[in-house]
């Protein structure tokens, strides 16, 4: 498995992924495009377009939506949606005092490569580069008690769990942190 981050040379991956593969099995969600924690919409965004498909394109072309593909024999099987939690407007009302927080809001993994450790390892790859980027603080948003797969998009409680996160509440919102040592 290949891991690359989001960026404009590699968006066409990443739309194939999201048009074709992503919610193969669960069409309902096929239009997100990993847009929901972008609303209320930035406010630099001047395009006419409510498609959140557009919404998407401009959002990776102007370098605000960022994350990780997982690739397998060259196609897109998985992505996780990771930035500086400051980008994300619906965070705006758990914020906190600290500085510099990475924040994943959202995993989609291929059907066919669920529960292969796909997640896992672009988890991995998240913790491994935060340190490098000035991060001492991973914050997460699983529901503890999804019951479907579609349950785990935030990401699957346990698998942060045991990747050394612990339990947090910032005022109302339960969530998941992990602290990056120094």
């Amino acid at each position: 498995m290949e891991i690359k981050e989001l960026n404009s040379s590699n968006m066409k991956d990443w739309f194939d992924f999201f048009d074709n593969r992503a919610f193969a099995d669960h069409e309902e969600w096929n239009t997100c495009y990993c847009t929901a924690f972008y609303y209320p919409k930035i406010k630099e965004y001047k395009e006419e377009s409510n498609r959140r498909r557009d919404y998407a394109k401009w959002l990776i072309e102007n370098r605000k939506m960022k994350g990780l593909i997982a690739y397998e024999d060259g196609k897109a099987i998985g992505w996780v949606n990771v930035n500086d939690k400051k980008h994300y407007p619906r965070l705006s009302d758990i914020n906190t005092d600290e500085n510099k927080v990475l924040s994943i809001v959202c995993f989609i993994i291929q059907k066919d490569y669920r529960r292969k450790g796909v997640a896992k390892q672009l988890l991995e790859n998240i913790v491994l580069n935060a340190k490098k980027n000035g991060y001492s603080i991973i914050e997460a948003y699983p529901k503890k008690r999804a019951k479907s797969e579609y349950g785990v998009w935030n990401g699957p409680y346990e698998m942060y769990i045991k990747s050394g996160f612990s339990d947090y509440r910032i005022e109302k919102t339960n969530l998941v942190r992990k602290i990056i040592s120094s």
